[in-house]
């Protein structure tokens, strides 16, 4: 098996489609935050100004990931958002993580992959994406393992709704590593089509007081992807999984 600091997947670069991933957590706090801390809590205290929602919770990071080319095996490290920022707005310098995380391919019934817009105040505004979030405290189990799955359904049923009961599990995880990131694609799909899909969401947003997502980016072919800011990690994955089918 090789591991995060030898040349293979997931240390290099790649799409693979993995049978399953255990995550667990362990013991200990992140060295960058704690040598970081006085930094970390003026841009802070700055962010808040700028986005007076964010708000500081727990979120996990990714400190080692072996792969035998079927499962992923990866321990985890807890810290908080702000701390994430920190390092995120200085370009994500080396500091002995990577930023692991799940995510929701989601094909409709006419076979379109549905992106996501973020609205203004939310960490991704701006790009094409596909629904994700940060691995937090809701997502460990007691026994430290982390249910990647269940962090995916979380995060849609907050950002879509009762619209996110619609949609089907497929079996696996489509793993995406591009740079600092690490994604474990959830693959879904959906029993309505497209539009119907997107109608559902809107329908979400006006009941909803302070919706996360903006809009709804439907993907059936590669030039779709020409004319979007999307981030690498969903640029990555939609190009394979259209390349593949």
């Amino acid at each position: 098996m090789k591991d995060m600091s030898e040349s293979g997947f997931p240390h290099a670069n790649g799409v693979k489609v993995i049978a399953d991933c255990t995550l667990k957590v362990v013991e200990g706090s992140w060295a960058f935050a704690e040598k970081n801390a006085a930094a970390i809590e003026a841009n802070w205290e700055q962010a808040k100004l700028t986005n007076p929602n964010y708000f500081n919770g727990i979120v996990y990071l990714m400190q080692n990931a072996t792969y035998d080319g079927s499962v992923i095996d990866a321990t985890l490290v807890r810290s908080d958002f702000k701390s994430y920022i920190y390092w995120r707005k200085h370009g994500f310098p080396e500091a002995g993580v990577i930023d692991g995380f799940g995510s929701a391919l989601i094909r409709s019934s006419d076979g379109l992959f549905m992106l996501i817009m973020q609205r203004a105040g939310n960490v991704n505004h701006g790009f094409a994406y596909l629904p994700s979030g940060f691995i937090d405290q809701n997502d460990v189990l007691p026994d430290g393992t982390v249910d990647i799955g269940h962090s995916v359904e979380r995060e849609l049923e907050e950002e879509i709704g009762e619209v996110a009961s619609t949609l089907r599990r497929d079996e696996g995880y489509i793993v995406v590593r591009e740079g600092i990131h690490l994604s474990f694609a959830v693959p879904f799909h959906l029993p309505i089509t497209s539009d119907e899909f997107i109608a559902m969401v809107a329908r979400h947003n006006e009941i909803t007081p302070d919706p996360e997502i903006d809009s709804v980016v439907p993907v059936r072919r590669m030039e779709d992807l020409d004319d979007l800011k999307i981030l690498p990690f969903a640029r990555a994955l939609l190009e394979a999984v259209l390349v593949a089918r």
